[in-house]
């Protein structure tokens, strides 16, 4: 009986691992790219994280589904960027930003 204790707490520690490495790739990463992996990472590890203390079989299900319906507008949000900007690195399309707003209040 212990030994199946210390697995399950071995699993949620892993879990929640995932959530946190998800969590600091996804406010870190200066590719958006590499945010919307890291915001998978994370959701993936919370699904993870209600399995493993034993939530409900819908429960987790809801969690898959928000994160697939998460990652289906990110990529699309992605998608949207490489055609606007041409790149998806956020210094990029900050600095591009930045020469627009200098041309409208200069025109």
């Amino acid at each position: 009986m212990a030994a199946q204790a210390w697995i399950e707490a071995a699993l949620l520690a892993l879990a929640v691992a995932l959530v946190m490495i998800g969590a600091v790739t996804a406010w870190t990463g200066a590719n958006n790219a590499k945010r919307l992996a890291g915001l998978l990472v994370a959701l993936i590890g919370a699904a993870l994280t209600l399995g493993a203390i034993g939530a409900p079989p819908a429960f987790l299900v809801g969690a898959m589904v928000i994160a697939f319906a998460t990652f289906a507008v990110g990529l699309a949000v992605l998608v949207r960027l490489q055609e606007a900007y041409g790149g998806v690195e956020s210094t990029e399309i900050d600095a591009a930003d930045r020469l627009a707003d200098t041309k409208e209040r200069g025109a």
